[in-house]
């Protein structure tokens, strides 16, 4: 007999889990609290681990021409200067693979397609879970006062998740990393290496995307709330915030069309939480295990988070057998980025002190490559279970 699952959430990892669970024979329905599919977004680089999840889902094929592989450049200091440098071949030898640098609506749209957009609910919301047990299905409740009941839920519904708590009603609530952020995608004025710049107090990174786009991000310490919804408001605080950054950073932002920008305070969670399935019911990606985003990490977690949890249910003799093996193999994995992605911040954008800079920098610069990589490697070099494929119904 078909087992029916509920995902909620049709981000990345929501819509990674529907993808991996349809492949192993599920019958899936994805709920999403937006109206309809989105359509804004910013960009995102996935590893050679994350890639690797989505051949395991059976989307790689699907997704991989809606990105672009990364040109790898330099990580530089303020001034230009260069820290470091790892060419596109020693990546590949020492990853198996380059990254891969996505605009998050179209890398959402692949993975949409291939899931079949009839299987997503847009415009509900949910609101609770009740996680049933080895007896009884998982139930959730709906904005709208209905429910559903499934063999297996999947909390895929963020950072600021409503279904957590029916899971680890004990976890530490997600805090502000210390950074704000700016995002935007526009025209590529005809940069080609991906580059990052780590200045005292802030990061800005430049990543070619398909079709003739640029993604860049930058990110700088200080109080929460400084977003302040005027998209003009908030582009005119990042060209001050790095007006004296080496070319082409100013030249980029003063490019940007205000309307093109976001701006968001970070937040994430400050220690690993206690469990990540309760039940019939599993936390996936930003629900899980939101962290800054200094290790490249998030979007990845997400989709390893996707074909574990998928391989766990179908291969186990229950749904709760299988989700107690999920926790048990995802949640060391997790607390471990989670970990090096809050220390890489603090030993990056947000090291601010003049002096401790200067360390840092001449330490970055004595670095060997290897080194470098081996740090990147323990992130990239994950390999996903073998996930049954059952023919679609």
């Amino acid at each position: 007999m078909t087992r029916r699952a509920v995902v909620v959430g049709a981000g990345i990892a929501g819509l990674t889990t529907a993808n991996a669970l349809l492949r192993c024979g599920w019958d899936v329905q994805v709920l999403e609290r937006s109206p309809e599919p989105r359509t804004t977004g910013a960009g995102i680089v996935l590893m050679a681990n994350a890639l690797r999840g989505l051949d395991a889902a059976g989307v790689g094929g699907t997704v991989r021409p809606a990105g672009r592989p990364i040109s790898p450049g330099l990580l530089r200091d303020g001034s230009g200067r260069a820290l470091v440098h790892l060419s596109a071949e020693q990546i590949a030898a020492r990853l198996g693979t380059i990254a891969i640098a996505f605009h998050r609506p179209r890398l959402q749209e692949a993975l949409l397609a291939a899931l079949g957009e009839a299987r997503v609910t847009y415009g509900a919301g949910a609101l609770a879970v009740e996680p049933g047990d080895a007896a009884r299905p998982a139930t959730v409740t709906l904005e709208d006062g209905s429910t559903l009941s499934a063999d297996l839920v999947v909390a895929a519904d963020g950072v600021r998740s409503n279904l957590r708590a029916a899971v680890a009603p004990d976890a530490t609530e997600p805090t502000y990393v210390g950074s704000t952020t700016w995002l935007a995608v526009l025209d590529n004025p005809g940069i080609t290496e991906m580059s990052q710049t780590w200045g005292p107090g802030g990061e800005v990174g430049l990543i070619a995307l398909a079709d003739g786009q640029l993604y860049w991000y930058g990110t700088q310490v200080g109080p929460p709330g400084r977003p302040t919804g005027d998209p003009v408001a908030d582009l005119d605080a990042a060209r001050t915030a790095f007006a004296g950054w080496h070319d082409p950073i100013p030249q980029v932002l003063a490019a940007t069309p205000p309307e093109r920008l976001l701006q968001l305070d970070l937040y994430g969670f400050p220690k690993p939480i206690p469990r990540m399935a309760r039940g019939r019911v599993a936390l996936v990606g930003d629900a899980a295990h939101a962290m800054p985003p200094n290790v490249g990490q998030g979007g990845g977690q997400g989709i390893e988070d996707a074909v574990v949890l998928a391989a766990s249910v179908s291969g186990a003799a229950s749904v709760v057998q299988g989700l107690a093996d999920y926790d048990r193999v995802r949640r060391p994995r997790t607390a471990g980025v989670l970990r090096s992605a809050w220390a890489s911040a603090r030993f990056g954008e947000q090291l601010a002190n003049p002096a401790l800079v200067g360390m840092r920098n001449a330490l970055l610069r004595a670095l060997p490559s290897g080194a470098m990589l081996g740090a990147m490697e323990r992130f990239a070099s994950w390999a996903p279970p073998v996930l049954p494929m059952v023919p679609r119904a």
